[in-house]
């Protein structure tokens, strides 16, 4: 619990007011081919971005420190939903005592054709 305003707040609301959507991801590493599948799933209850009140969502995926070109990728755009299923699967090469020195980014973009994409 926290204190606001003299109000006490439980930290699940806090964090539901500012919740923008929800990913399902699925992490594995194969040992014998020595890189990481990173599977996309879905997304759920997405921040509508467009004035239609849908969204174009795909989903970036970078590994950090980055590897040049092999470290990003970019799922397909589902046009005009909130609650887009994906379903890709991403590989990358990455040693498995070298694992631990990574990160990776996963962020959700809106795709506006002609504008700057808008970040959920």
């Amino acid at each position: 619990n926290k204190e606001t305003n003299n109000q006490t707040v439980e930290q699940g609301a806090l964090v539901a007011e500012e919740e923008r959507g929800r990913i399902l991801v699925s992490l594995c590493y194969n040992t014998e081919k020595g890189c990481l599948l990173v599977g996309i799933i879905r997304c759920a209850h997405l921040a509508a971005m467009d004035s239609n009140g849908y969204s174009d969502p795909f989903v970036k995926i970078i590994l950090q420190p980055d590897m040049g070109k092999k470290s990003k990728y970019k799922t397909s755009v589902k046009k005009k939903t909130l609650n887009p299923e994906f379903n890709e699967e991403f590989s990358y090469e990455v040693p498995l005592d070298q694992l631990a020195k990574k990160t990776l980014e996963i962020s959700v973009w809106d795709y506006d054709l002609g504008m700057s994409n808008d970040f959920i």
